[in-house]
């Protein structure tokens, strides 16, 4: 006969968590200013405190999930008498933290933020272990923690509705109701409470509850300052402008001063703790000139496929793209030419008056640029004709350097079309009205204005040019034929 094998008690499976229960949120004040070894000693007494209040509430361990979060974590409870209980054990904690037998080595105690939510929850598959909590109410209790005060417990208006109005409401000091925005643009409605000075009074929460005006400002000044940091040692000058610009919209001269002595032209520089970079444009210019055109700068966002500007329009400034992609629609092309982070849009209409856009420019990204007009830098280079003469002969030169490397002017094939500029004697000028040119001694390329010639057949003939150029703009032509366009317009 077989014995029948005898088994063990019944074991009962542990239902996962799903619907709305109360989530507590955890978090270690000034956690990254702790040395590294604290760091640890930190979140070990934390688990540690967190494991006596729980026992001491007498809440097991099927009836709440930890879910680690760097330095603390959320405590979610899957019971409604731990719900209930949540709080309690909020308390405990706190009570916990005050009296430990362990402190860093700045000699000061831990201290904690804690925040209490009520929301829908869902227990699912986590990697590198069997579950872990999702959904909304976890994420709502991660918002309100994050503007939650030092030694604050922060109770959303939902744990108050379902867990304490009508029920508790004689056994904490809880403060009025009042709104925060959280991550997203999400408004909630939270409370502060407290019990037997545990954690911050009312009065004491109020006068805390919008440090973060002024501490917006000035964590806004250092992230800008890092950004400068990080761009000048990534070798792109034009983001760390872009970062300079909003710097001085909130009043911080000096390190946009000091940025640009590491960037302009200058014989001293500062030992910021980033390297100088170069750029084409802005490394000519001294010092105090490049702090006024980061000044008359105008920081410029742009969505998606949004046109920055159209074919057609007035061309009064130009632009250096900071972020995203910009992209040039050049008709006749199927795509649309993509304009590198840092390089130069529309820089003609700087040195030649009443050109129009020749090409539409739009977003192809989300994007941010700076724009100059050219009246705001032509008021700057009138202080220095050096400069003036400098950056003109910037602008000069890229002009140049584009019609030289047209395939309709010089048409090339291979390696050439891509390489080597023709070898020919050429530069780049302005003249007045009624100036008249000697087309026996050198060819002209119209690009912006009119002129008259008058070939040796025929009447006078206008040539115009719209801020572009071409095979037909090109006077002064010698041939077999001898001169076709005459000796001068």
């Amino acid at each position: 006969m077989t014995k029948a094998r005898k088994s063990g008690p019944l074991v009962p499976k542990r239902v996962n968590i799903s619907g709305a229960h109360a989530v507590l949120g955890i978090d270690i004040v000034s956690f990254s200013a702790l040395h590294d070894d604290d760091q640890i000693h930190a979140i070990d007494h934390l688990i540690r405190w967190i494991d006596e209040a729980l026992a001491y509430q007498s809440i097991g361990d099927d009836e709440y999930r930890w879910s680690p979060a760097g330095d603390g974590g959320y405590l979610t409870f899957a019971s409604s008498a731990a719900c209930r209980k949540a709080i309690d054990v909020a308390f405990a904690i706190c009570h916990k933290s005050q009296y430990p037998i362990w402190r860093p080595r700045n000699a000061e105690r831990v201290r904690l933020r804690l925040a209490l939510h009520a929301g829908t929850v869902q227990e699912a598959r986590e990697l590198g272990r069997n579950t872990n909590i999702w959904g909304m109410g976890i994420n709502m209790a991660a918002r309100i923690l994050s503007v939650a005060a030092p030694l604050q417990l922060l109770m959303s208006k939902q744990y108050f509705d379902n867990y304490i109005q009508g029920q508790r409401e004689s056994e904490f000091q809880i403060g009025d109701v009042h709104w925060r925005t959280v991550k997203h643009g999400v408004q909630v409605e939270v409370l502060n409470v407290n019990r037997d000075s545990l954690c911050l009074h009312e009065d004491q929460a109020k006068d805390m509850r919008w440090q973060s005006i002024g501490g917006l400002w000035r964590k806004t000044i250092q992230e800008y300052t890092f950004l400068i940091h990080d761009t000048m040692k990534s070798g792109e000058p034009v983001a760390a402008l872009a970062a300079a610009k909003f710097l001085l919209d909130l009043d911080e001269e000096k390190p946009v001063r000091e940025l640009c002595c590491m960037i302009g032209s200058t014989g001293e520089r500062p030992a910021p703790n980033y390297p100088s970079q170069y750029h084409p444009l802005f490394s000519e210019l001294p010092p105090d000139v490049l702090f006024q055109v980061i000044r008359a700068t105008a920081p410029r966002m742009a969505l998606a496929n949004q046109v920055i500007c159209e074919r057609g329009d007035p061309a009064e400034s130009c632009f250096f793209p900071v972020s995203g992609t910009i992209g040039v629609d050049v008709p006749g092309q199927d795509r649309p030419i993509r304009i590198a982070t840092g390089q130069i849009i529309g820089e003609f209409s700087l040195w030649i008056p009443n050109l129009n856009r020749t090409a539409r420019v739009r977003a192809i990204d989300d994007a941010l640029l700076l724009e100059i007009h050219e009246d705001e830098l032509d008021r700057i280079l009138r202080q220095s004709a050096h400069v003036a003469e400098v950056v003109y002969g910037i602008i000069k030169r890229r002009m140049l350097e584009n019609i030289l490397k047209s395939k309709r002017l010089f048409p090339r094939e291979g390696e050439l079309a891509e390489s080597d500029l023709p070898n020919v004697s050429a530069s780049c000028e302005k003249y007045a009205k009624d100036t008249e040119l000697d087309l026996s001694e050198a060819a002209y390329v119209l690009f912006n204005g009119s002129v008259e010639i008058e070939p040796p057949e025929g009447g006078p003939l206008i040539i115009k040019a719209p801020g572009i150029f071409g095979a037909e703009q090109v006077l002064g032509i010698v041939s077999d034929l001898g001169s076709p366009d005459g000796r001068g317009p």
